[in-house]
């Protein structure tokens, strides 16, 4: 810990705020407090600190809205705490940059001092060196080895690349990765399912003042600003009729004329497209021109769902952690045994993508710093399933008590709730727990 830590405490109640100043004092931390979050954000202004502890529920202003004042002017480590917060309330304080959301009461030598300490140390420490280029993709698998071969064999060529993959399978990673070992510069994107309500043509190639209604001046298109670099047309796919013959006259000739311009401009700009789509299928329905789909793919990269290299999932999970838990600021968890086994059974529909945003949740949602149990991944498969209806996530936590009281032996735990084989099998599936229940080898 840093010698004479400088720890802002921020609580409105007088007896709480005395008694975790004295607790702090007595573990050797120099301690500035505040009744409210004006007071808070007036001693800052004042006297440099070295993290900012506070109370949630304040008034007039609470203590997520005094993370955002700080967050604007300060980083510096912010820990939030209340009794009974809810998921809004915590996902809100992880995504604004909250170290850690804690529940109060909370015990001060197993959760408060260290996540303190860590948390102090982290923002001294400099920040790991973030992967690039085709050292993104994660894995051991055949299939993403090929990928990155793939990566280092195409990044130094003009050849368009198109990438098919499952959405959340990391296509625009891949295309970063091309553009990181390409040595070109800029790289820009544009999601094309964004912009296809009209505005998709004048933002890839620009438009002219009074080329339309509101072009009011003129306008720099995406393959303009991208000259020299990459541009990543996510999800083609959904490029409407007009804009694909427009697409595919700027990869042939390498030029674009802007919404309302007599003439065309010239442009250098490697274009990596993506989609989740079959377009080989819509070719042939007719919703996508031929002629287009073969500029797009003269180099073809095929993403595999996760659920197919099964072996790469420990080591993209902890590098997922390692971000997640550097991002909010709280130690690196261990893993336990049954945690990893219960990923590697999980389906991961959502491919990369799912298995981050269940990371994060276990991240923020656990109790205490110790490892990642398989309870820790249930709960968070449970709270996270969009296919739960009303009263569901109390039968949800029924099934979760049992089955861990009962060391994850369902044929134990569906005894213990009196419930026969199919309903048991029945209810274990709709809740979202039938993912981890067995081996897909």
């Amino acid at each position: 810990m840093k010698m004479d830590a400088a720890i802002l405490l921020v609580e409105d109640h007088e007896a709480t705020r005395a008694e975790l100043s004295r607790s702090l004092h007595r573990f050797g931390y120099r301690v500035l407090r505040a009744s409210g979050a004006q007071e808070a954000l007036e001693r800052l202004r004042q006297d440099p600190v070295d993290l900012v502890l506070s109370d949630y529920r304040m008034a007039p202003m609470d203590g997520l809205a005094l993370l955002r004042a700080v967050r604007r002017t300060l980083e510096v480590p912010f820990i939030l705490y209340s009794a009974g917060a809810d998921a809004d309330a915590v996902f809100a304080a992880g995504r604004e940059g909250a170290v850690r959301f804690l529940q109060y009461p909370f015990r001060l030598e197993d959760q408060l001092l260290p996540t303190l300490a860590d948390s102090i140390a982290r923002s001294l420490s400099p920040e790991p060196e973030t992967r690039r280029g085709a050292d993104r993709l994660l894995g051991s698998s055949t299939a993403i080895r090929r990928v990155r071969i793939s990566i280092r064999r195409l990044a130094r060529t003009s050849t368009t690349v198109l990438i098919q993959g499952e959405t959340g399978t990391g296509k625009e990673l891949v295309a970063r990765a091309l553009h990181e070992e390409s040595g070109r510069e800029p790289f820009l994107t544009a999601s094309v399912p964004e912009l296809a309500g009209g505005t998709l043509e004048s933002e890839l190639f620009g438009h002219e003042r009074g080329a339309f209604t509101g072009a009011i001046a003129s306008h720099r298109g995406l393959f303009e600003s991208a000259n020299g670099g990459t541009l990543f047309l996510d999800e083609i796919g959904d490029a409407p009729p007009g804009t694909q013959v427009k697409l595919l006259r700027a990869l042939e000739v390498g030029e674009v004329r802007p919404v309302g311009s007599p003439t065309s401009r010239k442009v250098d700009v490697r274009v990596i497209a993506a989609t989740n789509r079959d377009l080989a299928g819509c070719v042939r329905r007719g919703a996508f021109r031929e002629d287009l789909f073969y500029r797009l793919r003269g180099a073809l990269i095929h993403l595999p769902p996760l659920r197919e290299r099964a072996e790469d999932i420990e080591s993209i999970a902890r590098a997922l952690l390692e971000e997640i838990a550097c991002a909010a600021r709280v130690p690196l968890p261990r893993l336990d045994p049954a945690f990893l086994r219960a990923l590697d059974r999980c389906l991961w529909k959502g491919n990369v993508r799912e298995l981050r945003s269940v990371l994060e949740h276990v991240v923020l949602w656990r109790d205490g710093d110790g490892a990642l149990e398989l309870n820790h991944l249930m709960e968070a498969l449970i709270a996270m399933n969009p296919e739960l209806r009303p009263g569901d996530q109390l039968l949800a936590q029924q099934f979760l008590d049992a089955y861990r009281r009962n060391g994850w032996n369902q044929e134990a735990a569906r005894r213990e709730l009196g419930l026969s084989r199919s309903a048991w099998r029945s209810r274990f599936a709709r809740l979202g727990m039938e993912a981890v229940r067995r081996r897909r080898r």
